[in-house]
């Protein structure tokens, strides 16, 4: 019987070796066998060529005389051969996939590298303890002395180690041994598509068993986008990619790597630099995407090591620092932490669908009419650049056939964890809403921390999003909105008034003046709770006399 990687399809010929699975041993006789469209099997039955199956391709083998003599031959390796002594000692090795698997998850937790340590870092040889055990015949296989796939034993050590007793075939025929083996290339004018299975075979497959808790992405969009900002691949953990890739073909003339840092906007601290690479076919260059020195600057894409994965050689040194690479990620995440809304994937939220990109926050519309709703919205940003209302996010650009709009910045969803940016906080909403409400009045009408997010270049700083709900005056009823964090006025017709949710419920030690202002602006007489105007005069005033008494 034959294994399923004995046989191999290519323009209809199918390629197989003669092995004995008992054994676990292949002998060296190859046999080109042509199938043709359709095949006759020796029930005089036509067979498609997609319809061929393993027993169809035995029977047509079994015809040739070179095979049967093979097969006949006591002194080559059968099909059938009995091999009770080494039967009995294929049955003593011990499978230690799992556990082999495990320890390369779990290997010590490193501290971040410094960049210019992270090239020797993903090359260094695995220790003996958790190097891949395999057989000798294996070991046999993976090597080749051809010029064109050349690979040695010296290259195969930094990877695995011969072993009698132990074997990890199972995880290594999952994730290992078919990028090394598989030496069918694409062309050099192959096209970028035409490389997606060997960029896959080599990053993708080996990273996902490595870290099982990533979930990987693929931009499938990227020639229909109407902004593209999404990575050709990225690696998600914990709803933040710390990993990304740009690929393209050998005779691209688009430049891969700067695209890395044109799609990217940093969130990441205070991480010094998360991992990518870029591709130009075959060839493979991790890189440190670092942190830029100020702002929403595009950040350095440093080159660490190149993989050239035409050569079998090269495909395993690749694996082996796919393997140190999966450590330095484990590093990263819990310095950066975990995002409530990850990156790269979509949101649903009623009748909308939010992706967070590379560089801002794209919105789909799913429901209702959606070129009126994108419509709406192009108008409200209009008029709040008009007004020159700070502290908000913009529209970029919008599609309103697939009810898309693209906005930025791209900033940190959180709440103020202590008094100071509780202040910077509803000091920056506030300055939004002077300006919003005074002349030709604009009500943001859904005010929670939810819709305030804090900028990266300047934490300091705070802005408002989502502007669905957002109405000038007169105005209709907004009951969809909760009571708990609305103001009771929108609920009716004709309404003015917002409300800020206060933060005295998770921020401890907070000042009591900063409690009753809170208590005042969510008070549900409308005629005791100030204007946005009087309400940012007031609470500078509480800051700055809170301060005061700190000093003294």
């Amino acid at each position: 019987m034959y294994s399923e990687n004995t046989y191999s399809t290519y323009r209809n010929t199918m390629i197989a070796s003669v092995n004995c699975l008992i054994l676990g041993e292949a002998s060296d006789n190859n046999f080109n066998v042509v199938v043709g469209e359709v095949y006759t099997n020796d029930d005089k039955i036509d067979v498609a060529f997609d319809q061929f199956t393993v027993s169809n391709f035995k029977e047509l083998l079994y015809r040739r005389k070179k095979v049967k003599r093979v097969v006949q031959d006591p002194d080559i390796p059968a099909i059938v051969a009995p091999a009770t002594d080494l039967e009995r000692k294929r049955k003593a090795v011990q499978d230690v996939g799992g556990e082999v698997l495990r320890k390369l998850i779990k290997r010590t937790r490193l501290t971040i590298p410094e960049i210019g340590s992270l090239s020797e870092l993903l090359d260094g040889e695995l220790s003996e303890d958790i190097k891949i055990p395999i057989s000798q015949n294996e070991i046999d296989l993976l090597q080749s002395k051809n010029v064109t796939v050349l690979c040695s034993l010296d290259d195969l050590r930094v990877l695995f180690r011969v072993s009698d007793t132990e074997s990890a075939t199972d995880f290594c025929i999952r994730a290992i041994f078919s990028p090394i083996l598989n030496d069918k290339i694409p062309p050099d004018d192959g096209t970028e598509y035409s490389f997606v299975g060997l960029w896959d075979n080599c990053i993708r497959n080996l990273l996902e068993y490595l870290i099982p808790d990533g979930v990987s992405i693929r931009n499938c969009s990227k020639f229909s986008s109407t902004r593209d900002d999404r990575p050709d691949y990225g690696l998600i953990l914990n709803n933040v990619c710390l990993f990304r890739g740009e690929e393209k073909s050998p005779t691209s003339t688009e430049d891969p790597k700067s695209e890395l840092g044109r799609k990217f906007l940093w969130t990441y601290d205070p991480a010094p630099y998360v991992l990518g690479y870029y591709t130009h076919g075959p060839q493979v260059t991790f890189v440190a995407i670092c942190r830029p020195v100020g702002g929403y600057a595009i950040p350095d894409v440093v080159d660490i090591v190149q993989s050239n994965l035409k050569f079998r050689s090269e495909r395993v040194r690749h694996l082996l620092r796919i393997i140190n690479l999966s450590c330095i990620i484990n590093a990263l995440q819990p310095v950066i932490g975990r995002r409530g809304i990850p990156e790269f994937k979509p949101v649903y939220r009623n009748d909308r669908m939010i992706e967070i990109r590379g560089t801002g926050v794209k919105k789909t519309y799913l429901f209702g009419n959606i070129q009126t709703r994108v419509q709406k919205l192009v108008n409200l940003y209009e008029k709040l650049v008009r007004k020159e209302v700070p502290n908000i996010d913009h529209l970029d650009c919008y599609k309103k056939e697939s009810g898309s709009v693209h906005l930025s910045p791209k900033g940190l969803q959180v709440v103020p964890n202590n008094q100071q940016e509780l202040f910077e906080a509803i000091i920056c909403v506030l300055e939004a809403l002077v300006v919003l409400h005074d002349d030709n009045d604009i009500y943001h009408r859904d005010i929670r921390w939810d819709n305030i997010i804090r900028r990266y270049d300047d934490p300091s700083k705070w802005f408002l999003i989502d502007w669905d709900d957002a109405t000038e005056y007169p105005n209709s009823t907004a009951m969809h909105l909760t009571t708990e964090e609305h103001a009771p006025e929108v609920f009716t017709r004709n309404h003015r008034g917002e409300v800020i949710k206060n933060a005295s419920t998770w921020i401890t030690n907070l000042s009591e003046k900063i409690t009753e202002f809170g208590d005042l602006l969510l008070s549900q007489d409308s005629t005791k709770r100030p204007s946005a105007k009087k309400a940012l005069k007031k609470f500078k005033k509480i800051k700055k006399k809170i301060l005061e008494e700190q000093v003294r």
